[in-house]
């Protein structure tokens, strides 16, 4: 046997030595790929909901139908399997009659809500009857507006990389989207 062939030998040893140390690294960075992809897609579909919703309801959608149609729309992210993982609220806001206006800003409150989904947060705007104070710019809204606010919780549950990815990530996602009424209702 000539050294050239030793030699041949001795390579191909070395090399699936070396692809069995870096085959496990590979395969992390592999599903940690696909993880990333995931939660991005999750993230988008959520942020999208959020402001098909909004825009439905100030276009004159009731809300039981329009929260149905971004339910749909949403899926698989929502669907009514994981209803644990999920919580979307539709709130209409309007300004509170208690309170007169001028002086600017007026004060809205939280006319009503519609909340689908067992995930258990709350909204973030208030309860029906809560005064609003977290939309931005509203000291420059017109007396009288009617807001129409959806607002989407979701527990983001890794696929693959479970333990890890859950700790690498924020696994609660928020989104909301505001929409002044656009239909005069």
């Amino acid at each position: 046997m000539t050294s050239i062939q030793k030699t041949l030998r001795v390579n191909k040893g070395q090399t699936l030595i070396e692809l069995t140390f870096i085959f496990p690294i590979m395969l992390a960075l592999l599903y940690g790929a696909i993880e990333v992809g995931s939660v991005i897609s999750d993230y988008l579909t959520l942020t999208s909901t959020t402001r098909e919703g909004a825009n439905l309801t100030s276009r004159g959608t009731p809300p039981r139908t329009a929260l149905d149609a971004i339910e749909l729309a949403a899926a698989p992210t929502i669907r009514s399997t994981n209803k644990a993982q999920w919580r979307i609220i539709y709130s209409k806001i309007i300004q509170n009659p208690d309170i007169p206006c001028p002086p600017k800003p007026c004060t809205y409150k939280v006319e009503s809500q519609i909340v689908d989904g067992d995930f258990t947060q709350n909204s973030k705007l208030g309860a029906v009857g809560d005064n609003v104070t977290v939309i931005s710019g509203i000291g420059s809204i017109d007396p009288g507006q009617t807001f129409h606010a959806v607002e989407v919780y979701y527990d983001y549950a890794p696929d693959v990389m479970t333990y890890v990815g859950s700790r690498l990530i924020n696994t609660t996602f928020y989104d909301r989207t505001i929409f002044t009424n656009v239909s005069g209702t």
